[in-house]
């Protein structure tokens, strides 16, 4: 069977923190890492694991082309 997955897929960045950061504190990371994600994506990842012959379409944007990284804390 042919699967034709729609979705996002973007990169995850991850920083590793020796603590939760509180309201206006700023922390320096330990550690940083870079990861493919995208709940489009890990679909597909997941049905081609489950066996499935599957086809990714998605848009695939920078950060610099996506204006940067978007955090939010609440």
């Amino acid at each position: 069977m042919k699967i034709l997955n729609f979705g996002s897929c973007n990169i995850d960045y991850v920083y590793n923190v020796s603590e939760f950061v509180k309201a206006g504190e700023t922390v320096s990371a330990l550690s940083t890492s870079e990861h493919p994600g995208g709940k489009g994506l890990n679909q597909a990842v997941a049905a081609a694991k489950a066996g499935g012959n599957v086809f990714f379409a998605g848009n695939i944007l920078s950060a610099k082309n996506s204006g940067g990284h978007k955090q939010t804390h609440q």
